[in-house]
Order: structure tokens, then sequence, then C-alpha cells
């Protein structure tokens, strides 16, 4: 097979030197195909320039003016300030983090073309740290031809700029032709998916022309688009057949189900499990009894308790001297769970250990020992369980939390930790329903158990929707709840998804509340924060100290406070049905509570954003929600960031692309024999497929 896409490694790409391809590597770049296949997650339009009289606060715009003045002051915090004029009004930036030749370069009377999120602060237009080029007036830059890619960078320290000078660079490696990518091009052209080839397809996705639909793109409904998502969804569905064909020929560990033990775990329970639950979790024992791999999801809304059915596996397991790993997305859930599993089963003589990305030195070694001894039974971490270093003697469990948050990769890749011809059981949980659709081809694999009852004393939050213009009418609202023992969350969000940018929302707020209020303890918590310091605020909200927790959404799975009773959601509207529930859920958890969601919003509300909060003061089913969630992602909603309705896609979205899912069905089934060509699509959308369960 060629090399020009395979094998040819990053650091043959002009401006990849070893520093960078380092950084490269964080993101998973090591080829040329990688780079290729890094797509945005959304665009910025920098074609056109918009006079500041005709900006509108919550949206982003391209704005040229000259700099009337800059100054580096302290509103609370170390910051730096210009003030910029294009004739037609004034709008200033602030800058939290800068350097000394960044402040230099802000000269009066010279140019500047910002682009960012205009916020109204105080009746005053501002955007926090924009991109910005300062220029003499005879030496203005051209606009843009093209919308400008926007990539997520993760925990690199790689910049926009430098990555998308690096795929350009990397598109104009890729021949004109090939004989693979040709057949696969043949094959889509003649099944009438799409006559573009994917040379002309990438070229687009990473640089869209004026001359291409603009709404289109944004809506991700382009031809090139919808070429790549067709053959992303078909790749994973390839995926799915190549590991359940794999699998069905493996053998599990035969569980016992120990009901002497199981029913003393119920009693000491501090509630008593709904019928439903009872339910699932003896469908989990019979499959557990079987030498056949389990492979079962479990669907259950916010807060109908998953958690605990998945305990009651993991102990049946755990008291058969087997092994069993739970898998978390966020570290703040891993911690949850291994504090609730470490209560729920105190009087089972249990070694519980935790593992996560932060896990230190000492500590891992002494839970790997654990691990590798067979002393330690349940593991509880994040993606640091997949680290080759990490090793299991007897596993026959594997459970999944927020099993949408996982990919077809993920999946399997845990599986690998397993004595040769030995497949540990899985189950998967999540709180975001699965469509029927869905469920018949991405997780054909599963067998599917349902929650469908909340615990008692679990009362609807109810929720309403305020203008951000109104917030000072909270600071009351909150003040009261507290007084009356409650606490609340206050969730920080921006547009861009950028990590830099919810940490200086959030901390913008916590001054905020801070200012208007004498009586509330507030603190922060964002990814931003040493995990000791995050421990500790985190520990403190749980213990009643502080009463408002101001965090952004990297870290809001998994935080579970009884005693809260309010969310306040800024810049609701950025954000999916789906996602808006799940917070939502995350108060109202103390038994026979009251609890409230406030959703705040900036600007006009547009038609779907409307639909998203009527939705949302409707109804607290979460079944229903999703079912609304797919008609409006369906309709055309021009999204401002890619939103993954499941797993971890590249330009897919399970919700958005489900009328694509009948004709990846149809091009599976063609390809599937076709081992070069099933090697080629496999390698650039997921990985080798010998990863996905290794060959027995």
């Amino acid at each position: 097979m060629t090399e020009y896409l395979l094998n040819k490694s990053i650091d043959g790409i002009k401006g990849v030197g070893p520093k960078v391809k380092n950084q490269l590597q964080k993101l998973g770049i090591e080829t040329i195909q990688d780079a290729l296949f890094y797509l945005p997650k959304s665009y910025e339009n920098r074609t056109k320039l918009t006079k500041i009289i005709d900006v509108e606060p919550g949206n982003a715009y391209q704005i040229e003016g000259e700099i009337l003045e800059s100054k580096i002051y302290y509103p609370g915090r170390r910051a730096f300030f210009a003030k910029i004029t294009d004739g037609t009004g004034f709008i200033q930036i602030r800058l939290f983090f800068f350097s000394t030749p960044q402040v230099k370069a802000f000269i009066k009377g010279l140019k500047i073309r910002i682009y960012g999120v205009v916020r109204d602060t105080g009746g005053k237009l501002e955007i926090f740290h924009p991109s910005y080029k300062i220029f003499d007036s005879n030496k203005r830059p051209p606009l843009d031809n093209t919308l400008t890619p926007i990539y997520s960078l993760g925990s690199s320290k790689i910049t926009q700029y430098r990555l998308r000078s690096i795929i350009k660079n990397c598109i104009r490696e890729m021949p004109s032709e090939n004989l693979y990518e040709k057949k696969i091009d043949e094959t889509f052209s003649k099944n009438n998916v799409s006559k573009l080839s994917i040379r002309k397809s990438l070229h687009t996705i990473h640089n869209p022309s004026i001359k291409d639909e603009i709404l289109k793109i944004k809506n991700f409904s382009h031809p090139a688009q919808k070429r790549l998502i067709v053959e992303e969804l078909l790749t994973n569905l390839i995926g799915v057949k190549i590991s359940t064909s794999r699998i069905d020929k493996m053998m599990s560990p035969s569980v016992e189900t120990l009901d002497e033990i199981l029913e003393g775990f119920k009693e000491n329970l501090p509630f008593k499990l709904t019928n439903s639950q009872n339910l699932v979790i003896d469908e989990i024992n019979q499959d557990l009894s079987q030498t056949k791999p389990m492979r079962r999801l479990v669907q259950g809304d916010v807060g109908s308790g998953k958690t605990i059915v998945a305990a009651a596996a993991m102990l049946s397991v755990a008291k058969n001297n087997f092994q069993t790993v739970l898998l978390c997305p966020t570290e703040v859930l891993a911690e949850q769970h291994f504090k609730n599993f470490s209560f729920w089963m105190k009087n089972e003589d249990l070694d519980i250990a935790l593992l996560t990305g932060k896990t230190k030195k000492n500590e891992w070694e002494k839970v790997n020992e654990g691990l590798i001894s067979g002393k330690t039974k349940i593991l509880i971490g994040t993606h640091s369980v997949f680290q080759e270093r990490v090793s299991l003697r007897d596993l026959a469990l594997v459970v999944v939390d927020e099993q949408q948050r996982f990919g077809v990769k993920q999946r399997f890749e845990i599986l690998q930790k397993t004595a040769k011809g030995i497949m540990p059981h899985q189950l998967f949980m999540t709180a975001t329903p699965i469509p029927r659709t869905l469920a018949m081809t991405m997780f054909a694999d599963l067998n599917v158990s349902k929650i469908s009852e909340m615990p008692p004393g679990r009362n609807p939050v109810s929720t309403s929707v305020m203008s951000n213009k109104k917030r000072d009418e909270l600071i009351k609202r909150i003040e009261i709840i507290c007084e009356n023992g409650n606490q609340a969350f206050w969730l920080c969000t921006m547009i861009e998804e950028s990590e830099n940018l919810d940490v200086q929302n959030a901390e913008s707020s916590k001054k905020w509340l801070e200012e208007n209020s004498e009586n509330l303890k507030v603190g922060i918590v964002h990814s931003k924060l040493p995990k000791n310091q995050k421990d500790k605020v985190i520990e403190e909200f749980r213990s009643g100290k502080i009463n408002v927790l101001v965090c952004t959404t990297v870290i809001e799975v998994g935080m579970d406070v009884p005693n809260a009773s309010l969310m306040v959601i800024e810049n609701a509207e950025r954000l999916g049905l789906s996602q808006l529930h799940q917070l939502r859920g995350r108060v109202g958890r103390g038994p026979n509570m009251k609890a409230h969601c406030i959703l705040l919003y900036e600007g006009n509300l547009g038609e779907t954003a409307e639909a998203r909060m009527t939705a949302m003061k409707k109804t607290n089913d979460g079944f229903e929600i999703s079912e609304i969630d797919m008609k409006l992602r369906g309709s055309g909603e021009i999204l401002g960031t890619k939103q993954s309705g499941g797993m971890e896609l590249k330009i897919a979205d399970l919700i958005r692309d489900a009328q694509f899912l009948d004709k990846s069905e149809q091009l599976a089934k063609e390809l599937e024999g076709n081992s070069e060509l099933v090697d080629l699509l496999m390698l650039r959308w997921i990985g080798k497929k010998e990863n996905l369960i290794a060959a027995q």
C-alpha cells in the first residue's frame, strides 16, 4: 500500500521541528494522514469586517479600528485593557495573560484588527482575549478569503496559526490520484453518496472558500462534509462488526451471583433501590453467569441511580475473586465514584483503588502492585487506565461510565489487559438515550437495559430562562437559598470552547458575585487549578463551607452535592439540549428537595435556541429531551462548535447525521470483504483494526 498517507512522518513537513513534533503528538498527530484527518471543530468568518455600531453582544465579529489608549490595571486581578474606535463606536479588549512585548505593541494611533465574542460588561462593549493584528494604516493586511478553521488544541502548546500552517503543508503533499483512494471514491460515486474525491473534500474542510456556501459549512451539510461524515460512520460500523465477530469467538469468566452478599449490600445502603434498578441488576447478573461475553448498555436519566447498579455488578465480580474496572471520562467523576464505592462497600473487606492522570508516581506504583498481585479487586479510573504500564491479573468486568464519551477504539483498548483468549464482560452506562436507529447500527453489539424510575423523593427541577441583562436580580435569590442552608452552582461557558476563555469567564463571574454580595462565600473550580487546590475547593463546597461554586463545563460531570438546589448556567443558548439537561441534573439530589435551574442567555435568542429553552422549561424527562434534541439538531441548526452526540468522532454526529446511517450501513457491507480498503479506512478514522481486539 502507498506510503504517502500511511507512514510518512509529520516531521517531514515544513514547520515541524522536534519541539513542534512533540506538541503534535499530544494531539495524536504523528503522520501526514493524522494531520489531514485532524478536522476543524468549528469555523470563524474573518472574510468581512463589522462596524462597532452594528455588533450585538454574545456573537463573534471581526472589527477594525484605531487604538485610542491602553493600560494595565487591577480590577480584582491584573489585566491589560485597550480602547479602540472605528468612528461608529468604541470597544475595548481585555487580556488576562499577556507579555511585555504585547503591551508595548499597542501604540496609540496604530490600527488594529480584532476577532472575538463581544460581551456587554457594565454597558461597555468588550472582547476577552481576541485574536488580533496591529498595523500601520498604509500596511493594511488583506482580509481572509476562506473561512478560518478552528482546531481543538487539547493540552498541547501549539497555536492555531501554526497548526493551520502545518495542515496546509500536508494538503500540498497529497498527490492528485492514488489507486486505493480512487477505489473508495468510485465506491462512493457508484452508490450515489458523493462525487467529491477525498482529496477535494479534505481541502474544502480545512480551507472553505467564500464561494462555498458558508451556512452549509457551519451547518455541517456541505457536500464535502457529507462525504467525510458517511465515510467515518461506515468505518465505525465496520469497526463494531470486526470487534463483535472477534469477541463472539472468545470466552469470559463465569461469575456466580452471591445472593446473600448482594442482599446484605443492598440492606446496608442509605437508600432503597427502585424496582427498575433491581430488575437491571438481575439482567446483568444473568449475563455475568454465562461464559459468553456480556456487552450490555444501561440507559437511565440523570439521577436515576445507574452507578449503584454498576457497583452491585462489580461487587459480585470482586467477591468471586476476579478484578473489575470502572472507567470515567473525568477525574472529578472518578474521585466521586471512588468515595461512593468506598462508603457503600465499607463492610465488604475489599481493596478499592483510584487511578487518574494526576496520581503521583509512588501512589501509582502501589496501585499497580495491588493490581498485578490480584489483591486490588476494584479499580476506578480515567483514561489513565489505558496506559501500557497498568497491568491487571484477573480482569473479568469493565464498566464504562458515560458511554457516549468513549469511542469505538477506546471501548476495546482496555480489553487488551486480559489473559490470552479471555474476554472481560463489558457494561456501559449512559444518561443519553440512544435512539432506536443508532441502537440497531452503532450499538448493534450491545444488549440494552433501561432504568425507567427515579429514586423516591427525587423531585423534578423547575427551570426558568433569563436575559443576562437581568442577572443582578439573581443575587438576592442566591442569598436566600444559601441562608436556608442550601447551595448553588454557577456554571460558565464560552462559544469558542477555549479552555483559557472558559477560565477567564469563570473568574469574571466569581469576581462579579463577590462584588455584589458580602454574604456569599464563593469558590471556583476550573481545569487550570492545581489538583490539590481543586480538591480543597470541591471538598469545601461539599461540606457547606462554600455557598456558591463557580465552575466550567470542563469539570462539571460527576459533581454530586446533595445540598445544591440551584444551577445557574451562563450562555445557555450555546449548549445543546442534552448537555443542558445533564447539567440541570446536578442539582436537586437531596431527598424531597425543591431545586431550580436558571438559564442565562446573551443577546437575542435564535429560533433553535428558543426551542431548546422552551423544552427545558416544559419537561424533565431525559428521553423526551433526547427526542426533541434530535429533531432540533437535525433541522439545520448552525452549530457554533462540533457537539458529538455519541462516540468520539472526528466530524460525524450520531444524532445530527442519523439520516446517513442507512447509506453507511450499505457501504460498510460492500467494503467489508476488501481488506486493503478497510485497513486504509480504519487507520485514518480509528487506528489499526488489530487494536480493536488483539488477535487471540
